[in-house]
């Protein structure tokens, strides 16, 4: 018979080459490792860690494995990129796991730069802080996170991403580049009607600061898109929906807006909160629904807009829903809005609070097909039940050109309505209903949200062009 302490060596032993024959299955440094079903990967001595994390990802992947671990506090990474990965790429926590993005370290010549990519599969980013100041080095343009189809097969395109409880710190104007925090759309070079991007996305418990962009979607066939729970500060766009047909829900995030004035004048960035464009490649239909935000203006502009939405090129039906959030003004702002809704049908402003100064809270009108709008006629709004008591903005609701059939209901503290055309149901005001003009009776003087648009559009487009 053995005895007892021989045959406990024995399993210590047998355990030990286990883990390292396992450790050497993966095929990769000495830095990754197997412990049990979690990949595990060390802070290379090398100061870099960008082969070791794309190995591990790549033996997952191939081996079937669903979580890898970042073990150490620091890491520093170039770009990384894996196709069909299911799993958790994850830290220790915000304050525990910090992962750099090397300055020049992307190839963004002619191309989008990406530091984590995931194509197709069902990856998260979890429990971590991204840091990023230059990725391009040479004013080119990147993301920190996307998720993309497949580049190669353009018709695989179902892809499932999330990042939770996620810090991406970026370094705001004084960096080289644009940089985006989480983007998900089509692969680049993938630009078919059937080779828009499927799935899903959440951005959850995050907190973005000093970017350009924060999260930008574009996803197609109704796919849920859920970005909750985040913070947004000093980013120049936090929020973009563009060309998309996809269910989104934006629901108890704070966004800090107008809150950046160094960006150059006509760009349109660092002004506002949530953007979202349809264009003539836009599927016909979308879906938003923002619940229990709240959007902070800073006044770094006299123009700044907490929710700026518009169509271009066709007409979509989009669906909104502007429901329980709370708008804070700001008193430098004289001539933006907290929503402003261009050649948009059938939304409902229910049970939100305006407080402070605005041009307007809420801004419906129709756009000019002369400068590419669609230009038809703006109905099927309802505006009701909000709080406009503690609003000092010049107009709280402005109904513009060939608005009709808004309906604009009682009991909202009575909100100063300007109705430019006379053909909807303003049913309480403490101003007259009608005025042929602009302005009313605090002299509403409206910086038109439509240039607003066009300047966050182009800006936009010349981003994406460079993918």
């Amino acid at each position: 018979m053995i005895p007892f302490i021989s045959r406990l060596s024995l399993m210590l032993a047998f355990s030990t080459a286990t883990h390292l024959a396992h450790a050497q299955d993966l095929g990769c440094p000495n830095a990754v490792s197997l412990n049990g079903g979690t990949i595990e990967v060390e802070a290379d001595a090398s100061g870099d860690d960008t082969e070791n994390i794309q190995c591990a990802l790549n033996a997952a992947t191939d081996g079937g494995y669903r979580d890898v671990f970042l073990t150490s506090p620091d890491y520093s990474i170039g770009a990384i990129a894996v196709t069909g990965f299911v799993g958790d790429l994850r830290g220790g926590g915000k304050v525990n796991t910090n992962v750099s993005i090397q300055d020049s370290s992307l190839s963004c010549d002619g191309a989008f730069g990406v530091a984590l990519e995931f194509r197709l599969g069902t990856a998260s980013v979890r429990n971590m802080t991204l840091s990023v100041d230059s990725p391009c080095g040479d004013g080119g343009s990147a993301s920190v996170i996307a998720y993309y189809s497949n580049p190669q097969q353009c018709d695989k395109r179902t892809t499932f991403g999330n990042v939770d409880r996620v810090v991406i710190n970026g370094a705001g104007t004084s960096g080289l580049d644009t940089v985006t925090g989480v983007l998900m759309e089509p692969a680049p070079g993938c630009s078919a009607d059937n080779e828009r991007i499927l799935g899903t996305l959440k951005v959850n418990r995050s907190d973005m600061t000093e970017l350009d962009f924060g999260v930008i979607t574009s996803v197609a066939g109704g796919g849920q898109v859920d970005i909750n729970y985040n913070t947004f500060d000093k980013v120049g766009l936090p929020l973009t929906i563009i060309d998309a047909a996809q269910s989104t829900t934006v629901l108890s995030n704070t966004f800090s807006f107008n809150d950046v004035p160094e960006y150059p004048p006509g760009t349109g960035l660092g002004t506002t909160a949530v953007f979202i464009a349809s264009t003539s490649k836009s599927p016909n239909k979308n879906s938003t629904t923002l619940k229990s935000n709240r959007f902070n203006d800073a006044g770094a502009s006299s123009a700044g807009y907490g929710i700026l939405t518009g169509q271009q090129g066709s007409s979509i039906a989009h669906t909104m829903l502007v429901s329980a959030n709370t708008f804070t003004g700001n008193s430098a702002n004289t001539a933006g809005a907290g929503l402003a809704a261009i050649d948009t049908n059938d939304g409902l402003v229910s049970g939100n609070r305006f407080s402070g100064k605005a041009g307007a809270w809420v801004d419906l009108r129709s756009g000019s097909s002369a400068s590419g709008y669609v230009g038809g006629n703006v109905s099927g709004w309802a505006i009701v039940a909000n709080n406009f008591a503690a609003s000092k903005a010049t107009t709280d609701i402005l109904l513009g050109a060939r608005t009709s059939g808004v309906i604009v209901g009682k009991n909202q503290d009575l909100p100063i309505v300007a109705d430019q055309t006379g053909n909807n149901d303003v049913l309480q005001s403490s101003s007259v209903s009608w005025t042929p003009a602009w302005g009313n009776a605090r002299g509403f003087n409206s910086a038109d949200a439509r240039s607003r648009f066009q300047q966050q559009l182009s800006t936009l487009m010349d981003i994406r062009r460079r993918r």
